[in-house]
């Protein structure tokens, strides 16, 4: 069993994000749930054979082929029996003696359940395939070694030697950032753009797993959590009715005389044991996740005015870490100050301010208020500042073309004795 899910690995590696949480939750965490889901599903020797019919014979192979039938062409179980008293309305949940023209709901759904899984899964994923094909190593490229791995690791043989270089990365960082200010429009779009995917298609599982298992979806956490504290003898489990253990199936074969005989077998259903599981934590799971996605859209859209952003820009690079620093006054003169900050946002939209965000997710907070002093005052020291409004850049320009120009930079260093902007 647990070689099966070998095959689902984590990496745990720090490397320069070029997403979110929120972002995460959709293309890593739930793509794995699924993956495992799928994975569970197939694993019959956990739960026995997936699928045992009683037949009232000792010819094995006949055993078989009704097994196999049955399995192909699905169980069924009668709707009024799902109502009553176990052992003595109902042998099971759903099955008994069948009325004529009663309603039936037949289940042929769980030989399927690991394609959709899977299928659902991948998704999940593309978006993040998507954004990774979209951003084309743009972020990872501007951030050089000032993300968290590299600020942490080691490098030419020396601990921390990207902090005490800082100021190289710093001036390339606000090089490039003074130099193409506003030219990100079509990067923060598409990452919106992605964001808002990964929401379309929660939705959409929600709405495909509610088709899948004929309508019974939608209510199905809700009435498991119902009847939780109620007398198990006395209730009717919703469990039950969209994954039965027991249900029928009608087999007709012909009798030594020649003579068609129909046989009405009661069948185990030992897969549904996982799969009522499986689909209870991944009603609460898609739900949670579309009201956070929701949520943070909404966030989204209250940032593009300026306003908002810029109070939740100044509250991250200012007041969080001058929380943080409680007063360590070496800390506190590298931090930004109001007043670096309010330079940053003069000029910036709301493309810059992601761009900015995302830097700050890959960096240490007071590294990055570190870093937001260090532009601000690039861009007042800069001779050709008025760029800052209008770089001569367009959104046109390919992000292959800025990573080009970019490189033309050539990380200059600044030494931390001589430098100006100190």
């Amino acid at each position: 069993m647990w070689k099966a899910f070998s095959v689902l690995k984590v990496k745990a590696e720090f490397k320069p994000r070029v997403d979110n949480l929120v972002f995460r939750l959709h293309y890593k965490y739930t793509f794995l749930f699924f993956m495992g889901s799928a994975i569970l599903s197939t694993l019959y020797d956990v739960v026995g054979q997936k699928i045992d019919c009683m037949v009232d014979t000792k010819y094995d192979p006949l055993k078989d082929v009704v097994n196999s039938y049955c399995y192909i062409t699905g169980t069924y179980t009668v709707d009024r029996l799902h109502y009553g008293t176990v052992g003595v309305d109902m042998a099971h949940p759903g099955v008994g003696p069948q009325l004529e023209g009663e309603a039936i709901t037949y289940h042929r759904y769980y030989q399927w359940v690991p394609f959709v899984l899977v299928a659902q899964g991948a998704l999940f994923y593309l978006p993040h395939l998507l954004w990774k094909r979209c951003e084309g190593g743009l972020f990872r490229s501007i951030i050089q070694d000032l993300s968290i791995k590299d600020y942490l690791g080691e490098k030419n043989n020396m601990k921390l030697g990207n902090y005490f270089n800082r100021e190289a990365q710093f001036h390339a960082l606000s090089v490039y950032i003074n130099d193409y200010i506003h030219t990100h429009r079509g990067w923060a779009i598409k990452f919106v753009a992605c964001e808002v995917l990964n929401v379309i298609i929660t939705v959409g599982t929600v709405l495909i797993t509610n088709s899948f298992l004929g309508g019974e979806f939608f209510t199905y956490g809700i009435e498991v959590f119902a009847i939780s504290n109620m007398d198990p003898e006395n209730r009717t489990d919703p469990m039950s009715q969209v994954f039965p253990k027991m249900g029928k199936c009608n087999f007709q074969m012909f009798g030594p005389s020649g003579t068609i005989e129909k046989r009405d077998v009661m069948c185990l259903l030992p897969t549904n044991i996982a799969n009522e599981k499986i689909y209870i934590i991944m009603w609460f799971w898609l739900f949670i996740l579309a009201i956070i996605g929701m949520l943070w859209l909404l966030v989204r859209l209250v940032t593009t005015v300026k306003v908002v952003r810029d109070k939740v820009f100044m509250i991250r690079v200012f007041n969080i870490p001058n929380y943080n620093a409680d007063g360590y006054s070496e800390l506190l003169d590298h931090l930004a100050t109001k007043s670096h900050v309010n330079t940053v946002l003069r000029k910036s939209d709301f493309s810059d301010y992601l761009l900015l965000e995302q830097l700050g997710d890959n960096m240490d907070s007071a590294m990055f208020s570190e870093f937001i002093r260090y532009l601000a005052k690039y861009i007042e020291n800069d001779p050709n500042r008025a760029s800052f409004s209008d770089s001569g850049v367009h959104d046109e320009d390919s992000e292959e073309t800025r990573l080009n120009k970019m490189k033309m930079h050539e990380y200059p260093t600044l030494p931390l004795e001589n430098s100006s902007l100190s």
